[in-house]
């Protein structure tokens, strides 16, 4: 299993302390407790220390529990989750007390550079650089700059730049991108996974968290292969599946992983064609690269041949699908 981020851990310990995650992002969330108090929190990972005074209301996340900590947290001053070790504390209650994890290390991502990348790859022709930027989210030098790096994957002709080898460049972004990040919840259902992805996507829309599905369910609508097993569902916001008829789960037998990443560019429109990124009753995908390095992610006995397929295809110029 990948390790997960410390937010998404933190969720996880939320979850086992009885603790509902019913809203948010990845910078504020809404928690029912156990004993049905809805709370409000702002989440803070820098270190506890830089907090002084009372600050009821905020959420210090941290991998290791700081000194003093756990007291802070017991006399009110924040709210404390610890993964090492695990401790969970909300308004005062010690709610979790459990064993200790590995801490996980963080990295710093170029969601930009990446983000050019996938645009060239998935792009039918040329773009010019303010599209580039567009889609990336970034400043027109600093595409300039990225496209740079690319050297002979990438070429600039009369009408702006292209993948002048989509496989070699498909091969550069997959041994670079590191995957989305941000925070997952895991969730089981008894549908089959298209049924299931269906069903998320229309219970987070509804909640206005602009749904994208990724993983085995998109890739056998681009590219069908194999029956799909697991997918990921990527929001702009926390959404509680509970209602919509998932229960929580691990991440060995979740059947949905839903994320809210901090790579924003999913949601970007690199190729121009996001409203037509639907299937046939209106499923909104993820672009096809990140459906392949989900899929690829998500391991399993057919997902190399899926990614494969998928992978072709997309190299090929995305030719055909059930789109």
């Amino acid at each position: 299993m990948e390790p997960a981020n410390s937010l998404s851990r933190a969720l996880g310990l939320l979850r086992r302390a009885g603790v509902r995650i019913t809203g948010g992002n990845l910078e504020r969330l809404s928690l029912t407790l156990p004993d049905s108090t809805v709370r409000e929190v702002m989440i803070h990972t820098g270190p506890a220390a830089r907090i002084r005074g009372k600050a009821s209301g905020v959420l210090v996340i941290s991998e290791r529990l700081p000194k003093g900590a756990a007291e802070a947290a017991r006399s009110g001053i924040y709210d404390l989750i610890s993964a090492e070790p695990e401790l969970v504390i909300i308004a005062g209650q010690t709610l979790l007390e459990a064993a200790t994890e590995k801490p996980v290390q963080r990295r710093r991502n170029a969601w930009g550079r990446w983000a050019v990348m996938r645009a060239l790859i998935l792009a039918r022709g040329p773009m010019k650089q303010r599209q580039l930027a567009e889609a990336a989210a970034i400043s027109q030098p600093a595409v300039n700059k990225h496209l740079k790096t690319l050297g002979p994957a990438v070429l600039q002709v009369s009408d702006g730049w292209l993948a002048a080898d989509r496989g070699e460049l498909i091969r550069q972004w997959l041994d670079v991108y590191p995957a989305s990040n941000g925070a997952s919840t895991y969730w089981y259902g008894l549908s089959s996974p298209l049924d299931q992805a269906r069903t998320a996507a229309l219970y987070a829309a509804e909640r206005d968290a602009h749904p994208l599905i990724s993983g085995s369910a998109a890739a056998d609508i681009y590219a069908p292969w194999a029956l799909p097993g697991k997918f990921r569902i990527y929001l702009k916001s926390v959404v509680d599946f509970t209602d919509a008829g998932f229960v929580p789960s691990s991440p060995e037998e979740a059947t949905m992983t839903v994320t809210v990443p901090e790579d924003r560019t999913l949601w970007a429109d690199p190729a121009g064609e996001r409203a037509d990124l639907l299937d046939s009753t209106g499923l909104p995908l993820a672009d096809p690269l990140t459906v392949m390095g989900d899929v690829l992610a998500q391991g399993g006995p057919d997902s190399e041949e899926a990614a494969r397929v998928l992978g072709g295809w997309i190299e090929a110029g995305r030719p055909a699908s059930r789109l």
